[in-house]
């Protein structure tokens, strides 16, 4: 299994985020360097944030994103730290979004070439972000929204569902942010296929699968797990139902 520290599994508020950036410009425009400690006043001063480690916490997300630059510059007293100054650099925010954030995320599968993805987002995708590392991870949503998207053949998307099916059977996520992501890159129906054939191993009282026992033990994992209406089956998926027992039983390791 490939495993990661644990990290703080809170987002990132949007406005924080978007208010963090516009400080470097505006203390810029007025002719103050956007140092760490100028940026916290700016903040305080608008009641947006006061901490010192919230703010750090923003400022490092944005930097290992590509987001802003920092430069040291050393101060004339002894033994204090160089002065931190903040640019923004035209470029990013980068994520990775790809089978490594899928492993980063918690996929119980071993994956021979973890395929990295580095794509551009906006401030929301970063707000949900995590950096474990020195990587900044996109969020659950994004990276298997991203690997569907990136998967240029039957065989990889293949894959990229066997992955999806596992994690949004067995994780929580937001669904509006998932659809809202699927539907910009295109894999709306992918996606919503999968989390139908989900509800319909969940819900139906007669599914039909041929491994009852598994799917029962998924069914009993899953019990305090959120749902959502079921909706009929209407076409035919790329994974069977007995496909989806055998992804979700293994990824809970009950089979």
């Amino acid at each position: 299994m490939y495993e990661h520290p644990p990290v703080n599994k809170k987002n990132k508020s949007v406005a924080v985020a978007e208010s963090v950036l516009k400080s470097v410009e505006a203390l810029r425009k007025e002719g103050t360097e956007p140092t760490f400690n100028a940026i916290l006043a700016y903040l305080s001063s608008r009641r947006i944030l006061s901490n010192h480690r919230s703010l750090r916490a923003y400022l490092d997300t944005m930097l290992k994103s590509g987001l802003l630059s920092l430069r040291k510059e050393p101060v004339k007293q002894p033994n204090v730290r160089p002065r931190q100054v903040y640019s923004l650099t035209g470029g990013g925010p980068f994520i990775e979004a790809g089978e490594r954030a899928m492993l980063f995320h918690g996929l119980n599968w071993t994956v021979p070439s973890r395929s990295s993805i580095k794509m551009k987002t906006d401030i929301e995708g970063l707000a949900r972000a995590r950096i474990a590392q020195g990587t900044v991870y996109g969020s659950l949503e994004d990276a298997i929204v991203e690997t569907l998207a990136k998967s240029k053949n039957s065989q990889r998307v293949f894959r990229a569902l066997t992955f999806g099916a596992a994690m949004l059977a067995t994780k929580k996520f937001n669904r509006a942010y998932l659809m809202r992501r699927a539907k910009e890159r295109r894999v709306e129906d992918l996606v919503q296929g999968l989390l139908d054939e989900i509800n319909y191993l969940r819900e139906s009282p007669k599914p039909e699968v041929d491994d009852i026992r598994t799917l029962y033990a998924i069914r009993k994992r899953l019990v305090n797990n959120a749902r959502v209406p079921l909706r009929l089956k209407s076409r035919k998926f790329m994974l069977s139902p007995d496909e989806m027992v055998d992804v979700i039983g293994k990824q809970l390791g009950v089979k």
